[in-house]
């Protein structure tokens, strides 16, 4: 796949406030990104590695999820609970990782809640 061939096939491409740019190389393949303004500022995805050996379908079908995944980073940052975006997609993964470690697994709570309103319980 080449720089030419790429952003002929980019251009094909359509999602309503966007627009695709086909921006460089790795040695490996090339990049693409989506844009997308916003007021004054204009929003980038993040860069999407295009392999010098994709297909047409390859790239056409990464173009559609990097518009999914832009979406869902939008759902991410608008998405709250109680005034908080606790889903966001800017929390730093070793604050993650730390969360995950906490021993705190709300479907062991359920589990004992529903263990303790079963009818097996109520017989002992």
């Amino acid at each position: 796949m080449t720089y030419n061939e790429l952003t002929t096939i980019v251009k094909e491409c359509k999602f309503e406030g966007m627009t695709f740019e086909v921006i460089g190389s790795n040695g490996t393949g090339l990049f693409v990104m989506g844009l997308f303004p916003d007021g004054l500022q204009v929003w980038k995805t993040r860069k999407w590695v295009i392999s010098s050996f994709a297909t047409r379908s390859e790239v056409v079908q990464t173009m559609l999820k990097l518009v999914l995944t832009a979406m869902e980073h939008e759902a991410r940052e608008k998405f709250t609970y109680k005034g908080k975006a606790i889903f966001g997609p800017h929390f730093d993964v070793e604050r993650l990782l730390f969360m995950a470690d906490s021993p705190h697994d709300v479907r062991s709570e359920f589990k004992h809640e529903k263990e303790a309103n079963s009818p097996q319980s109520a017989d002992t």
